[in-house]
């Protein structure tokens, strides 16, 4: 599932963002968010994060949602950590970036958290 990223004000597409699901067995999702980088750093992320969180949790009554980040993506990392999820581990060499392989942290939050 995936949504575009509009402001309010004038409807104007600033970024992605969605929750690919797993079997129903696990009962889980993994989110993933992009934003034009002039938007960054204004709270648009943070907002929506929270709101495909909040969906997942209360709509399709998920267990567990997972994010993963690279692990210089020092802005990402600190919006992960401030709606509550936690670093799990770190998967290393997994992402192809720019010709080459880069390590990405794993990060969870679980209904009860």
């Amino acid at each position: 599932m995936g949504w575009a990223i509009r402001l309010k004000a004038d409807n104007a597409f600033i970024g992605e963002l969605g929750i690919r699901l797993s079997t129903p067995k696990y009962n889980k999702g993994e989110i993933h968010y992009s934003l034009i980088p002039e938007y960054w750093n204004k709270g648009y992320a943070t907002e929506a994060v929270q709101a495909i969180l909040k969906y997942g949790f209360e709509t399709l009554n998920l267990h567990r949602i997972e994010a993963g980040v690279a692990t210089q993506n020092l802005n990402s990392i600190k919006l992960l950590e401030k709606v509550g999820m936690t670093r799990e581990g770190m998967h290393r060499k997994i992402l192809p970036i720019r010709g080459g392989w880069i390590d990405n942290y794993s990060y969870a939050i679980l209904e009860e958290d």
